[in-house]
């Protein structure tokens, strides 16, 4: 007796991950703000709330291929993310200069992948904040 055997590929894990709470931005460096474990999902989406009184002046993604690996810089200007390419699938636009108490998303194919983090820093005129919302399959 012969069986039928069906296959099917097997489902990348969903997940939402969110930090409600708001990571204070300093201005002059680059403050990591957002570090997710993207190994088991393909795509991610990111909400970034400048929920401060200033405006970012550097937005930056970090990846990192290996946890034994370093993080390196995957986006950091304008370009990056007003004329996506490469691992950027959609922005909402410029997001090195969010402005103060603006919303910006970001959707990326982080498939091979191990890390995905954030670092963003504040304009001259003083110290901002954010809240990132994230969610991927």
């Amino acid at each position: 007796m012969v069986q039928e055997v069906h296959s099917s590929p097997p489902r990348r894990l969903a997940f939402v991950a969110k930090t409600d709470a708001a990571v204070t931005i300093g201005t002059g460096a680059n403050t990591d703000i957002f570090d997710l474990d993207v190994s088991q999902i393909a795509r991610l989406a990111l909400e970034i709330r400048n929920a401060g009184a200033q405006a970012f002046d550097a937005f930056a993604v970090l990846g990192k291929v290996s946890p034994d690996g370093a993080f390196v810089t995957l986006l950091s200007v304008a370009a990056d993310y007003t004329s996506p390419a490469g691992i950027v699938v959609d922005a909402s636009g410029d997001l090195t200069i969010l402005g103060a108490g603006a919303t910006g998303w970001l959707i990326l194919d982080v498939l091979g992948f191990n890390r995905i983090k954030l670092q963003a820093s504040a304009n001259v005129a003083g110290a901002t904040s954010a809240s990132i919302f994230a969610g991927g399959a």
